[in-house]
């Protein structure tokens, strides 16, 4: 998957509420989506303006036949760090955070 599918598909998750967070430890510095202090809304803003060459994704590390997306982009004089993966029907995100 290409940059232009996953981050339409994304912000298709985001917009109709499919969304899930992976577990992992220092969440609330790692995910700002997950507990609330960024809303779907304004994840979709910062996703919507990057570009491609802000974009890379690898093989999960627990299984490798789950392609992991992520974007570094700036966004409001912060840079964010987004990583995420999709579950059908949903994306799964890693990190959300600046």
């Amino acid at each position: 998957m290409g940059f232009k599918e996953a981050k339409s598909k994304v912000i298709q998750c985001l917009n109709t509420g499919h969304v899930l967070h992976e577990e992992r430890g220092n969440i609330d510095i790692k995910n700002l989506l997950a507990i609330g202090i960024i809303t779907t809304e304004e994840l979709v803003k910062i996703i919507s303006r990057s570009s491609g060459n802000q974009y890379s994704s690898s093989p999960h590390h627990f299984d490798s036949h789950i392609e992991v997306h992520v974007i570094k982009t700036s966004y409001s004089g912060e840079v964010w760090y987004i990583k995420w993966y999709f579950l059908e029907p949903d994306s799964v995100f890693i990190s959300v955070h600046h």
